[in-house]
């Protein structure tokens, strides 16, 4: 009996041990090697398509996604604005054409529009801008905070949730 108990033991262990091995190898062939790159820019100036510069000071590639810092990057929507964008950390998506930013985001045009944000999703395919936390915008005579904003409508539609602060001063031509 004492024989049978280690033969059993042993198949057991044998058993576990090929398993986790099994697991461990699978695993490590579907993890990507990060990949540093210092000054990514990414553009588009395609027929049909809006053109749009992100950069960086550093990113890190992983799959299809990459890890920005420092962000800066402009987008020009169908009117022919140019939508300047900064931010500290952000991940962007270029199969997607989506990212992802987060702290300090600031979002300004030529026309003296500005928006702050701690977090915001771009979406250059659907022409959308969504800022996420502690929205705030300013302009010439008007200030809005609030706890969410979506931007759309080649930036002529603002839709402002959650808790919202207005100030907004009317001043006619006259």
């Amino acid at each position: 009996m004492y024989f049978k108990d280690k033969i059993k033991f042993f198949l057991l262990f044998s058993l576990i041990f090929n398993l986790s091995f099994y697991s461990s190898s699978s695993t490590s062939e579907n993890i990507e090697t990060p990949v540093e790159i210092v000054n990514p820019i990414f553009t588009t100036k395609g027929i049909n398509e809006m053109p749009y510069t992100i950069k960086a000071n550093l990113g890190i590639k992983r799959g299809d996604d990459l890890e920005l810092f420092d962000i800066e990057g402009k987008i020009k929507n169908r009117d022919g604005i140019w939508i300047y964008i900064n931010a500290d950390i952000g991940n962007y998506n270029q199969l997607a054409q989506v990212v992802l930013l987060y702290k300090n985001i600031v979002v300004y045009t030529d026309n003296n529009e500005k928006l702050l944000s701690d977090e915001a999703i771009i979406d250059i395919q659907k022409d959308m801008i969504t800022l996420l936390s502690n929205v705030k915008y300013e302009n010439h005579n008007n200030k809005i905070e609030a706890d969410k904003s979506v931007i759309k409508d080649n930036f002529q539609s603002f839709e402002y949730t959650g808790n919202v602060k207005t100030n907004i001063n009317n001043i006619s031509n006259e």
